[in-house]
């Protein structure tokens, strides 16, 4: 007798030891997560990768959501691009310091180089690579002079130059540079700020001030 209730197709039976249990869904992504990478990857949203990535973690506990990896790395990154950023500003703020400014310099103040080759405040009574002999601002006359002077003339003619650093030139125991503030330093505008100073020219540091006479050669 054929049974009404046969549809034709075979039917699925568990096959020996499985077990038939209820359909889990997949758990979600968590979005803040992802937005704690992202966030982390950048100096100044690092702070707002930092405070994402604590609220992933507290999200993605106990296996509610997905992704708790990426808000441990953005809080990990977010970290570490955070104290790196408070290191390069504190440098910063120490390199600025030290920093001679065109437009701040004066006459009589010893200086040296640092790593970038900036001119830095140098104590005179240690052994230093310059001497700052003039400050100001370019005028038209001093544009004319730079364009057509070599640094020894421009320096030498300077209006107002002390004599003692004009000697200390034309003995020729000194080389003379010039710090411009300008786009292009070699081609400085009206208004500019520039020093100039000089160097032993046997590549000697100083020891003293020149303007006291008590310029030396350093060890």
């Amino acid at each position: 007798m054929t049974n009404p209730y046969d549809s034709g197709y075979p039917s699925y039976q568990p096959g020996p030891g499985a077990q038939e249990g209820p359909y889990v869904a997949a758990r979600p992504y968590d979005g803040l997560s992802i937005a704690a990478l992202v966030c982390s990857l950048s100096c100044c949203a690092a702070p707002v990768g930092i405070g994402l990535g604590i609220a992933g973690i507290i999200r993605t506990g106990g296996g509610r959501r997905s992704g708790r990896w990426a808000a441990v790395t953005g809080l990990v990154v977010g970290i570490a691009v955070l104290l790196a950023g408070i290191g390069f500003l504190v440098l910063a703020g120490v390199m600025g310091s030290r920093t001679v400014w065109e437009d701040e310099a004066s006459a009589g103040q010893c200086i040296d180089f640092d790593f970038l080759d900036d001119p830095i405040k140098a104590s005179c009574g240690d052994p230093h690579a310059g001497e700052v002999i003039w400050a100001g601002r370019f005028d038209d006359d001093l544009v004319a002079l730079y364009d057509d002077l070599s640094w020894l003339e421009f320096c030498g003619e300077l209006p107002g130059l002390e004599q003692t650093y004009l000697d200390a030139l034309r003995s020729g125991d000194f080389v003379p540079r010039v710090q411009v503030d300008a786009f292009d330093e070699g081609e400085p505008e009206r208004g500019d700020a520039f020093f100039c100073y000089v160097e032993r020219g046997d590549g000697e540091k100083i020891t003293g001030q020149l303007r006291d006479a008590g310029g030396t050669t350093g060890a």
